[in-house]
């Protein structure tokens, strides 16, 4: 199977599993390879979130060090495509699913790029609707993406939902840590 098949397969299944299809999971491919090449969700996602990060840069102030913010965000960009996985590896033999990692990962991977579709049809529904509240679709769309997360955790690691939920809020908190100290270090105000 070639990457565009590959990837268009695994898009699909995130589509069904969103619409609360279990038989989502048998479009992905759970081999090592898949494994890898699900990191390329985060190729796909990248220019949605350097044109989200490019737009917070609108209100800026005219010393605002532009350069060092968007190098700092790329990397933490990268960061936290790798540290939800690392923790996962760490915690799977906890939990008595390391067999399970490789399709939990595969499945959650590409599953990003569903979540940022939705993300940016809230910003677009809240840019059109603004009388709605700035951030109403915006938060709407974040729980729903969370629901989404627990469900991907439940289906693919057979957990219970406490479990499933723990591990998305997990995934949550580690990204915004991670965003946090990348833009304490953009403005150079880490400490």
């Amino acid at each position: 199977m070639n990457m565009s098949t590959e990837t268009l397969r695994a898009l699909y299944g995130t589509w069904r599993i969103a619409l609360g299809d279990a038989k989502g999971l048998t479009f992905f491919d759970y081999s090592i390879s898949g494994f890898w090449r699900s990191f390329f969700a985060a190729i796909i996602v990248f220019p949605a979130f350097a044109f989200l990060r490019w737009h917070d840069l609108a209100n800026s102030p005219e010393n605002f060090p532009v350069g060092r913010y968007m190098t700092v965000e790329v990397i933490a960009y990268v960061i936290k495509w790798l540290a939800f996985p690392v923790l996962m590896h760490q915690v799977m033999p906890m939990l008595g699913r390391t067999e399970r990692y490789i399709g939990f990962i595969t499945v959650y991977n590409w599953s990003s790029v569903l979540q940022m579709a939705v993300y940016l049809v809230a910003l677009s529904l809240g840019a059109l609707f603004p009388m709605l509240g700035p951030g109403g679709f915006v938060m709407v769309a974040v729980i729903a993406m969370l629901v989404y997360g627990v469900y991907i955790a439940r289906l693919t690691l057979s957990v219970p939902i406490p479990t499933a939920s723990a591990i998305v809020m997990a995934d949550f908190l580690l990204s915004m840590v991670i965003t946090s100290i990348g833009i304490r270090l953009a403005l150079g105000q880490l400490f």
